[in-house]
């Protein structure tokens, strides 16, 4: 199980530990050690918008709106919502359990676990329409007994700063009932129905992305990234344009991370002469001239288009990575043309070296592993290696999911 799913079932107690490791996991859409990850953010909500890497299945997006129906037929009062809803949402876990299901949340903590379902899946909820109001989990709950209590005719009163209008339903209405012994023998499985309405919610919310159009290619999503989906192809120019965008710059900034673990690799055996690193010495150097070589064959980059792109698209950029991403770009574009064959010298480039090791100082201070003794002898050994997806392997599961249920 990969630890981006592992984590989710911690408890409380764990959660913190969880955290002090997790930058020790290999996997690109959690480690970032080049300080990138609002860049790869991005493009991962421009593709995908409303998913996240926390997310396992997807009939998670229709459960939590169910529990919360039930709970205010059920007259449940702002104060008691937190305490009702861990209870009620920690009663799924058993159910999918018995039903043999993966991906559960809470599989391994139960009742205990620290992240529920509704925290991982709201900005979903609401980026995707299901929850009608474009308010917060903890403004719902908040607000809970009013809108509750007074249904579709629910005002605010004056007092109530930065809230207008509460006249319309919590959930969307063509939101499919939940089955009566809810949630008795549940499994992930969509019904017809259940798909019919989340592919309608993406439609209609995320028209113009990825997911959208991957979401009515029934039957043609593969293995591989998202560019690599024949799918692609037929979609409109704005979504080709996003995705070219999103595949470039994972090839073209692959090789910092791979750069940045040979250096670790090298400085942890110049102290400790350890054989494993050694190996991975020469592991890294041959990855980095694979690398090279495939860069080279794509021409310069061109860091304006994304800039253009960050603009568009809302994602803050702040003048270290700015500057970080063009010095990368330039000296790269210097280099690569010499790694034709397998030259090596993007490895041995000075210029490159230093640049990434500024930036992981820049990025850590104190507790950079070029510094810090103990942080660089429990490097793993690849951290956050490999190129980006912006979350496909998790959206990849959930149209799978739905894909599933749109053929049931």
């Amino acid at each position: 199980m990969e630890g981006t799913l592992t984590w989710l079932d911690l408890t409380s107690g764990d959660r913190s530990r969880m955290r002090r490791v997790l930058n020790l996991f290999n996997e690109p859409e959690t480690v970032d050690e080049m300080g990138l990850a609002t860049l790869r953010d991005g493009f991962s909500g421009a593709l995908f918008p409303g998913t996240s890497i926390l997310h396992t299945r997807l009939r998670y997006v229709l459960f939590v709106p169910w529990i919360y129906q039930r709970l205010e037929a059920a007259k449940t009062g702002s104060t008691d919502v937190a305490t009702a809803g861990r209870r009620d949402e920690t009663a799924l876990i058993q159910p999918l359990r018995d039903s043999n299901e993966y991906g559960i949340i809470g599989a391994r903590a139960g009742a205990s676990l620290g992240r529920l379902p509704s925290s991982v899946y709201w900005y979903t909820l609401v980026r995707w329409g299901v929850f009608q109001h474009d308010r917060s989990q903890t403004w719902y709950h908040r607000n809970l007994g009013r809108l509750a209590g007074r249904g579709l005719s629910a005002e605010v009163t004056a007092d109530d700063p930065g809230v207008v209008d509460l006249r319309r339903p919590n959930w969307h209405p063509r939101l499919p009932r939940q089955p009566d012994d809810f949630p008795a023998g549940i499994s992930f499985a969509l019904t017809l129905e259940e798909a019919e309405f989340v592919a309608g919610r993406i439609e209609e919310r995320c028209a113009g992305t990825m997911l959208a159009h991957l979401a009515g290619a029934v039957g043609q999503v593969v293995k591989g990234p998202p560019w690599a989906q024949p799918a692609a192809r037929d979609a409109g120019p704005r979504v080709r344009e996003v995705v070219q965008l999103a595949r470039r710059f994972s090839l073209h900034f692959e090789g910092a991370p791979l750069l940045y673990n040979l250096l670790l690799a090298e400085e942890r055996h110049a102290k400790h002469g350890s054989d494993d690193d050694e190996a991975r010495i020469d592991s890294y150097q041959r990855r980095i001239s694979k690398w090279a070589e495939r860069e080279a064959e794509e021409g310069a980059y061109r860091p304006d288009e994304l800039w253009g792109f960050a603009a568009q698209h809302g994602v803050r950029v702040r003048g270290q990575q700015q500057s970080f991403v063009e010095s990368w770009s330039a000296r790269i574009s210097e280099t690569v043309g010499a790694t034709r064959g397998g030259s090596g010298r993007v490895a041995s480039d000075l210029r490159l070296r230093n640049l990434v090791a500024a930036r992981e100082r820049q990025l850590k201070g104190p507790r950079s592993r070029f510094d810090n003794a103990a942080r660089l002898l429990d490097w793993n050994g690849a951290a956050g290696v490999g190129r980006m997806e912006f979350r496909w392997r998790r959206v990849h599961v959930l149209l799978d999911d739905l894909h599933r249920g749109l053929t049931a």
